[in-house]
């Protein structure tokens, strides 16, 4: 039976040992953090499950609300170089409108609660910065930060586990607000891990406007979302890593379950149709696991506990019997049962069991 996390250090070592990073702790600092290929692709749909926000719900009143267009900005330019930018190829832009940019950083430390430090030679700094008419800035910061946090939630195995923090007033007159996380809640060892930090200030150019800005390191996402996943699950030996179907590396994966007594014809038959199927389901847009290599060769039981231990949420089982009817096993991850299905299904109820 896997143990459950009593500190924090159980928690990273989880983390650490898992199919996603790798990194060295010493003492407090986390050093050297890399990705493997699966956890590339986690990070990958993180960010873009960031920038799928890429409409926020603001009021300009109490009852009603509108959309707010967010515009992917450039790295390398400021923010008023952006917006200038922005309005030459946007001429009715008005406001409140967004931009996002992706700002790599280089020998960053991040903190991880109190106690612990992230050390990154190179990261990311997901950063969106909504300028806002000073009218509606206190309303607008309270939608926002009630979105981010609803964000969290939503990919989240223990979505009570996020909090929004006190708002905070710095020296320079800004208004601050943190999305934050708790780990390990029940232990002496519990920790309280910031996510998104909101910062509402107002700009110098007139007339004065209020500029809202939310910023996220991806590194420290990607670590949250796995200890999210590993302390639900109190299983600390990875072996069912329960990552949010919507940002798992992999929806889904095809196993074939050939017969001892099946023909060479039958198997191949398996085979082909097996490939049929991936390349339909990533028609529509769903990752699928490569079946073949080293996991190909594996018995059905240690294929189904390395897609487990790779996050992924759902297996297509298919055996001799699927040649004859269309009818095939969709086994969950998170309950381990599976239910009958036809291929006629495909893919059309699986993305939307995904994307629900």
């Amino acid at each position: 039976m896997a143990r459950s996390a009593k500190t924090m250090i159980d928690l990273l070592q989880a983390c650490r040992r898992s199919k996603f990073l790798h990194f060295t702790l010493d003492s407090t600092a986390l050093r050297g953090l890399r990705l493997t290929p699966v956890g590339q692709l986690l990070s990958n749909n993180l960010s873009a499950e960031w920038n799928q926000l890429g409409s926020s719900s603001s009021s300009s009143s109490s009852s009603s609300s509108s959309t707010v267009p967010v515009f992917l900005g450039r790295s390398d330019l400021s923010l008023e170089e952006n917006v200038a930018s922005l309005r030459k190829q946007h001429k009715a832009m008005k406001l409140p409108f967004g931009v996002m940019v992706e700002r790599t950083g280089t020998n960053s430390r991040v903190p991880m609660g109190d106690t612990f430090t992230l050390e990154l030679q190179e990261t990311v700094e997901l950063c969106t910065t909504y300028l806002v008419p000073s009218p509606m800035a206190n309303q607008f910061l309270y939608q926002l930060q009630r979105q981010r946090k609803i964000w969290w939630m939503r990919l989240s195995v223990d979505p009570g586990r996020y909090f929004i923090t006190d708002m905070r007033r710095t020296e320079e007159g800004s208004t601050t607000v943190s999305i934050c996380a708790r780990f390990l809640d029940r232990s002496a060892d519990r920790t309280e891990l910031e996510l998104d930090r909101l910062e509402l200030s107002v700009t110098s150019a007139k007339p004065s406007n209020a500029m809202l800005r939310v910023t996220n390191n991806l590194h420290r996402t990607i670590l949250a979302i796995l200890m999210d996943a590993l302390e639900s699950n109190g299983a600390l030996e990875e072996e069912c890593v329960k990552i949010h179907r919507k940002v798992a590396p992999y929806k889904c994966a095809i196993i074939c379950q050939e017969e001892c007594d099946a023909g060479t014809t039958q198997q191949q038959d398996l085979v082909d149709l097996s490939k049929h199927l991936a390349y339909v389901l990533r028609a529509a847009n769903l990752a699928v696991h490569d079946n073949g290599g080293p996991f190909g060769q594996l018995q059905h039981d240690h294929q189904i506990a390395q897609l487990d231990q790779t996050g992924v949420p759902y297996a297509l089982l298919l055996n001799a019997n699927t040649l004859h009817t269309g009818l095939l096993r969709l086994r969950s991850r998170d309950t381990t049962l599976s239910e009958t299905i036809h291929l006629s299904d495909l893919p059309s109820y699986l993305a939307k069991i995904i994307h629900a």
